[in-house]
């Protein structure tokens, strides 16, 4: 077993919203707002525990499958049209094969449906009640604003959701949310510091906790989820999670320690959900703030993975994949003394499996180039000389497997594409039927 003890899936979960949420400061904590309103509207209302639990992980994870700053901001609009349907679909298609999801990836696949639509749904894709108690905790929150005092706003929120009870909300849900409304307790909740802290104790009778094989799921949708955002890279962890786990067998690391690698591999990127796609996704060079917020993703990497017991070694050799052994790396300029031989094996994977790949500024390297760069990385004590000599050697062999690897990520990243533009739009009523009006 090469994880001590389960690691409580809400927790990664919750890590993973607190990331998303800092791409734009306008959308700060709310995933976790959505999420503690949707569980304490299902509670209201009696709802079993098990409801609760997966609306408090359906709202931290709901929009992400937004795929664009344009995108993510029209979400922010008051009034909601029938754009929305493509970022639940992707949302849908990246969670739903992960056995934990399977409820909560229905949930946010019709996430913006509204209950006058409901009845319409198409029989194959069945509309959970839990999707329309989501959409109204989602436009709950976009009529919060952030810059008045809660409390003063509690009357101007409850009638503007009465008003479209019947048409854009179930009107079992509005009556919840009403009675709901008028405690202090639950706004000061919403917009709580420890909001975090409140969600995870709300959900301590009920909670999921991933075992090894789980893990190693959960590892690669998350690289599904982080790469699937940009096509340049849209088969890049896939490619450095095989590659550093061979990598690994090959100097003499113990099994448990090569799926500990192949882990590492698939979530060293995870701080690029922090990352805006406009950056990832750049023609051309990057400029200097460009480039800082690029650089910052390594951070990320290591606080998303931080809360989480059992997987600090994980963590420790995802996030040190951009220091170097000179200290002239990032983001912890940490020096050979202190960077461990598997974060070594992600680093010399991860450029190795980059410099394979074309990006938006560039096309892949033939594999002289590559050897030739790997050599010279090596001599100027950027990577692990002896992790260079062992990639060198077995090149070839090592190429075949990320290729292969890769082609398999690559058929899943067009399947998902494929699905998301053919999504049906989403059912919404004409313009003069929205009531919403900005705060």
């Amino acid at each position: 077993m090469f994880i001590p003890k389960p690691i409580n899936l809400l927790d990664f979960v919750v890590s993973i919203a607190s990331a998303i949420d800092h791409i734009d400061a306008r959308i700060a904590n709310h995933h976790k707002r959505v999420a503690y309103i949707a569980n304490q509207i299902a509670r209201e209302m009696g709802a079993p525990q098990r409801v609760q639990y997966d609306l408090v992980i359906a709202g931290l994870l709901h929009d992400i499958g937004v795929l664009s700053g344009h995108e993510r901001h029209h979400l922010l609009e008051f009034e909601d049209s029938a754009a929305q349907n493509q970022h639940c679909e992707a949302g849908y298609r990246l969670l739903n094969k992960f056995r934990y999801f399977s409820d909560v990836s229905a949930i946010i696949r019709h996430h913006h449906t509204e209950y006058r639509h409901h009845p319409a749904a198409e029989a194959d894709r069945p509309v959970p009640m839990e999707s329309l108690l989501l959409y109204l905790a989602d436009r709950v929150d976009v009529l919060i604003d952030k810059e008045q005092p809660i409390l003063e706003q509690v009357d101007r929120i409850v009638a503007t959701i009465a008003r479209n009870s019947g048409g854009m909300f179930h009107p079992e849900h509005v009556d919840a949310f009403s009675e709901l409304a008028w405690k202090e307790s639950f706004w000061l909740d919403v917009v709580s510091p420890a909001l975090s802290q409140i969600l995870i104790a709300n959900c301590k009778n009920y909670s999921v906790e991933l075992e090894n094989d789980d893990l190693l799921d959960f590892a690669e949708l998350l690289a599904h989820v982080i790469d699937f955002r940009c096509h340049f890279t849209a088969t890049h962890s896939s490619g450095v999670a095989t590659v550093a786990s061979i990598l690994a067998n090959l100097i003499g690391f113990s099994e448990d320690e090569c799926q500990k690698t192949k882990v590492a591999g698939y979530l060293h990127d995870i701080g690029k959900l922090a990352v805006p796609i406009e950056i990832l996704e750049k023609n051309g060079n990057l400029t200097s703030a460009e480039y800082r917020t690029m650089k910052s993703h390594a951070y990320y990497t290591y606080r998303i993975l931080e809360p989480l017991q059992g997987l600090e070694e994980i963590r420790t050799w995802a996030a040190l994949h951009h220091e170097r052994l000179d200290g002239n790396g990032y983001p912890g300029r940490c020096t050979a003394l202190t960077i461990p031989l598997g974060a070594r094996i992600i680093a010399a994977a991860d450029v190795f499996t980059a410099l394979l790949e074309s990006r938006p500024y560039r096309d892949a390297l033939d594999k002289a180039d590559v050897r030739q760069k790997l050599d010279d990385m090596a001599q100027r004590n950027i990577l692990d000389r002896k992790v260079v000599q062992v990639l060198l050697a077995n090149f070839d062999a090592i190429d075949t497997y990320r290729i292969q690897a890769q082609k398999e990520a690559h058929r899943e990243y067009l399947l998902f594409r494929e699905s998301i533009e053919q999504a049906p739009d989403a059912a919404a009523g004409d313009d003069d039927d929205l009531i919403l009006q900005p705060a």
